[in-house]
């Protein structure tokens, strides 16, 4: 029992620092960004970032590639799935944003 008990704390110990967010966010859309090969939208966040978002200022602005939003245009609105996660201490402890299935809004 005091084995069980030592490896369940462990693994407590081990996730602990590790954090997770998710919020569905309206962006507008500025500008295309085709700096590079690939190209992209430059989002800006509408309104303020939420509260509880483990980094707020990275929510701001955000840069998807334009053909991951179908039918969208500069000026348009969209509403993104947006998780940011933090890793545990003995990883990447940076804290990470990811924009998933952006459509108009």
């Amino acid at each position: 029992m005091r084995k069980l008990a030592a490896v369940l704390l462990g693994c407590l110990l081990l996730t602990g620092c590790a954090a997770n967010w998710q919020q569905d966010l309206r962006y507008k859309i500025l500008s295309v960004n085709n700096k590079t090969p690939t190209e992209y939208f430059d989002l800006e966040l509408v309104g303020d970032a939420p509260k509880g978002s483990l980094e707020p200022g990275k929510l701001k602005s955000q840069l998807m590639q334009t053909n991951l939003i179908k039918g969208a245009e500069v000026g348009d609105e969209v509403l993104c799935s947006v998780e940011q996660e933090k890793g545990n201490a003995f990883g990447n402890s940076n804290v990470v944003t990811h924009l998933k299935n952006c459509k108009k809004a």
